[in-house]
Parts: C-alpha cells; structure tokens; sequence
C-alpha cells in the first residue's frame, strides 16, 4: 500500500516512495530538547523505545505553529517542525499510517499544515454525562485526525455540570432531574467533580487539543434557576425539566444579582479551565418573560429600547465584559447578532454559527470572527445518518456526503469576510443520545470527514472514495461506527 492511498484527512503535499519502514518494539525514538514531550508520546503511541534515531525529532525554525515535514525512508523517519504542536499533527499522521498499515508504513516524504485554525468536536453533556474515560477516548481519536478544539457543553435546562464553590444548591438540584417515565422518582445527574474536569483538560492539552466551557445565557438555564429561584423574572418556582425543547424561563435581564451571580460562576470557571476561550450560550433566548417582567421593562427604560428583544444584546455585552474581565475571549451561538440595533455588540465576541451559513457570513461582514457549524451543512452529528425509520437520531438528517460536502463559507464569498472565518465544528447534542456507544454511532464515520474538510478540503467524491478506509480506521480504534448508505 501506498501512503496516499492510507492517509486520511489528506496531507497538502505527498510524494509515495518505494518501501516500508518496519515499525517494531526495538524501534528507537529521538528527540531534540523542544519536542521531548512528543518524542515520549511517540513511543508510548507507537509501542517503541527512547534512545537511538530510528524516528527523529527535529526543530525546524520559521515553520507554522501546526505545519510539520515529515519523511520515511525504509531506515528512518525523520519530522520536522517548529513547536511540538506540529509534531504532534506528524506523529498523529504516523501513528494513522502505522494502524492501517500494520506496522509497515509507506515510504514517502509529506509537508503539510491546516486549512483552518478552529477545527473543533463539540459534546453535549449537560443532557446526558459521559465518563471521563469515553470523553478521553473521544479526544484522542479527534486529535489523531488533527481535531483541535474540544467545546463542552456542560450547562443547560436539563442539567448542570460544572462545580462552583459557594452555590451547593447546583449539587443537590440542579445537577439533578427527576425521570419523568419512571413512577419511582429516581433521578438522573450529578456534577463532574473538579478533578475530572481537570483530568480531562490535561490529557486534552497533552494531546494538543484546546477546551472550551459553555455556560449557557441568557436562555436554557431552566436547571440553574431551579437551584436559585431568584435569577429568575417571576422567582419561581422552577424544576430541572425532563423533557427537550425551548423553555420560557430565562435570566433575568433587570436583576443585578444575575450578573453578581455571573461574574463569580464566569470567575471560577476562568480559573478551572485554562484555555483562551469561554462559550456563553445565547441561543434560544425566549423573550416571553422579559416581556412581563416589571424589572425587565425598567432597564428597558432605563437603556432606551423599544422591544424586549433588545435585552438580548444587552445581556451578551455584559456578559462579554465578564468574560473579558475574566482574562478569556467569549464565544456565542448566532443569536447574539439579534436585537442589537441599538447596542451593538462587542467586537471580540466569536459568533459560532449554527442555524446555516448565514449568520456566520453576517457576523463576518460586521467584523466578527466566526466558527461555522450550520446543522444545515451536516454538522449536526445527533442528526440521523439516513432518513429512515430504521436510523436512531434526532430532528434532521446528516448524511455522509452532507459531511464530506461540508465548507467553510461558499467560494464566492468576499475575501474580507472569508478572512473573518476561523474554521468549523462538529457538535453531538444528547437529548436522546445517552449512551457512549450510541454517541459512537452516531460520530463516525461523520467525525473523520467532518475532520478532513477542516483540515485540507476536498470534493466530496473524493472524500466518499475512502469511505473504506475510514471504516478499517474506526475498526482499528474500536469504536461503533454506521456502515450504511452514504445517502
């Protein structure tokens, strides 16, 4: 076999060369000081040893922070990169090799780097938990396609996940949700423990992934308030629901203990979780309570809006600010750009765009960077694979070729927009995915195309052309995988 005809996503630039490598226990790896790390990785990984330059590890100065080089000769393989970030993207490209291959990697010579810098896998884990172990096992399989960003969606309606000092009340309710089709009233939830989350962000880092919380604002918080009533517009009372939907109960706009309330939870969260970024939510947002609430309609008065919808773009600015107080960038769900005719919006904000392309290009033109994710487009992953009666998923289709199909932004776009665009996103929403082999099922093969466009896009026949090879690598990795039409 050819390295060409096993690499998946597809390096920029690859040249076959007669040969193997024969990968084995004796194998030695080597590492100059930079990328000692990847050099440990590469022989636990591998299964070799540290000491002589079987595999080589090389500092290339004035290379991109994830390009790498990377050339195998039947004696040798050597990887080029300027930070271990770039030789992380080669050991994972030798470590795909080396699983398809059997230990006997093709001889070739790849440079290669990204199409785009955010190329993130979003779970859902606020309707239903997933071990620490399966979320470790998810990243690592992501990393070794070159995902880089892991988005954790940990705060809904139906449950909170993330523990805060000072609120214990988030413990004993709103981590928690009585079953409603059991008569019993058992309960579903809990909060991951700090050393989980800590657990898993490090093992993330280490296999060179960013985290990215989201505490969900102003609306899908139907849990939180049921802890702390008063957040609420009416005060309550308020229950975890056990049901999917868009739920009226919201923060409320005119109370300032909600941003007291915010500026610790967002301050705490900062803390826990390292990385640059902190998803805010945003969507969803019912402004039926807003409407009626008499503290609501004085800070209308108060900013000069007309409609309560306004308030939407009110709550995200403040927000915003916390999180920038809090030393992290804000990201927010398309939404943000509503109501914001008179407010405007802070201009750091990421929009993620998820209801279609539009919004996304919509916030470029306004000069905001953006993350694509339009379940429209096939990024929705707890989307059924096939519209059929036979397929498990939830409210939409996403098919193979819709995944391999997927873009960025449209070819025609305008240059200043397209710039304004960081990448894509795939995202797992759990309502009704409450295993970690039905979250298998549901991910791949989807995930490694969804992986492909983000890294080095192609057309779509080209990537369904290796639809046999996606399935040997998710063999390989023993994971649950659909094996059915492509659409």
């Amino acid at each position: 076999m050819k390295a060409s005809s096993l690499l998946f996503p597809l390096p920029k630039h690859l040249e076959d060369k007669d040969g193997v490598f024969r990968l084995h226990e004796t194998t030695s790896v080597a590492a100059e000081p930079l990328l000692n790390a990847i050099g440990d990785q590469c022989a636990a990984l591998l299964g070799c040893k540290r000491g002589g330059e079987d595999i080589l590890f090389k500092v290339q100065k004035e290379m991109a922070e994830e390009a790498y080089r990377l050339t195998i000769s039947k004696t040798q393989i050597v990887v080029r990169s300027s930070t271990p970030t770039g030789a992380f993207r080669a050991l994972s490209t030798l470590r795909r090799l080396a699983l398809l291959g059997e230990n006997l990697i093709p001889c070739c010579t790849i440079e290669d780097e990204p199409s785009h810098s955010w190329r993130g896998l979003m779970l859902d884990c606020s309707r239903h938990m997933f071990s620490v172990t399966f979320i470790k096992k998810l990243i690592d399989i992501a990393s070794l396609v070159h995902l880089n960003r892991f988005h954790w969606h940990l705060t809904d309606d139906q449950g909170w996940r993330i523990p805060l000092d000072g609120y214990d009340k988030l413990a004993t309710i709103a981590s928690k949700r009585t079953e409603s089709q059991y008569t019993d009233g058992r309960t579903y939830g809990r909060l991951y423990t700090k050393e989980e989350i800590l657990e898993v962000q490090a093992y993330a880092h280490a296999h060179h992934m960013l985290v990215i919380p989201e505490l969900e604002t102003p609306g899908h918080v139907s849990a939180l308030l049921a802890a702390y009533p008063g957040l609420g517009c009416t005060k309550g009372p308020y229950a975890v629901p056990d049901s999917w939907g868009i739920f009226d109960e919201v923060l409320c706009a005119g109370n300032e203990e909600v941003f007291t309330f915010l500026e610790d939870a967002i301050g705490q969260v900062a803390a826990l979780f390292t990385d640059p970024y902190l998803h805010i939510g945003g969507d969803e947002c019912p402004h039926t309570a807003w409407d009626a609430c008499p503290a609501c309609q004085n800070r209308m008065k108060e900013l000069g809006l007309e409609q309560s919808h306004q308030l939407q773009a009110y709550m995200t600015s403040r927000i915003c600010k916390l999180v920038e107080q809090a030393g992290k960038r804000p990201i927010g769900w398309d939404e943000v750009l509503e109501g914001t005719e008179q407010l405007g919006l802070p201009k750091d904000l990421i929009v993620m765009s998820w209801r279609g392309l539009e919004g996304g290009i919509e916030a470029g033109k306004r000069g905001h960077e953006v993350i694509m994710s339009p379940n429209t487009a096939g990024c929705y992953f707890d989307y059924k694979h096939l519209d059929s009666e036979d397929e498990m998923g939830n409210l939409g289709v996403s098919t193979l070729r819709d995944v391999a199909s997927f873009a960025c932004a449209p070819p025609s776009l305008d240059p200043s927009v397209q710039e304004n665009i960081l990448g894509g996103q795939a995202n797992l929403w759990t309502e009704k995915v409450c295993s970690a082999k039905q979250a298998e099922y549901l991910l791949f093969p989807r995930l490694l195309l969804m992986a492909g466009q983000l890294w080095n896009p192609q057309q779509s026949e080209t990537n369904l052309r290796m639809r046999s090879l996606l399935q040997q690598l998710c063999d390989r990795l023993d994971v649950l995988s659909y094996r059915g039409p492509v659409s």
